[in-house]
């Protein structure tokens, strides 16, 4: 069984000092985002990461859940 191909095939590796990964992982926590190719994806082509904090949606989305699972 072959794998499956990857959308993604060309790698791009880059070398940072500590205090630069230090501040990478340091934004990273702040939007709180765990996957830093993803991250440094974005921040690559877009300069920017865009977080909501959306509590009440959060919650309806919670409620709407609990609601069906008791269908």
């Amino acid at each position: 069984m072959s794998a499956a191909k990857r959308k993604r095939e060309v790698q791009v590796n880059f070398r940072v000092s500590p205090e630069e990964l230090a501040l990478i992982e340091q934004k990273m926590s702040q939007l709180g985002t765990v996957n830093r190719e993803a991250y440094l994806r974005k921040m690559a082509l877009d300069g920017y990461v865009v977080k909501l904090d959306l509590p009440e949606l959060k919650e309806l989305v919670s409620l709407m859940r609990y609601s069906s699972n008791n269908l």
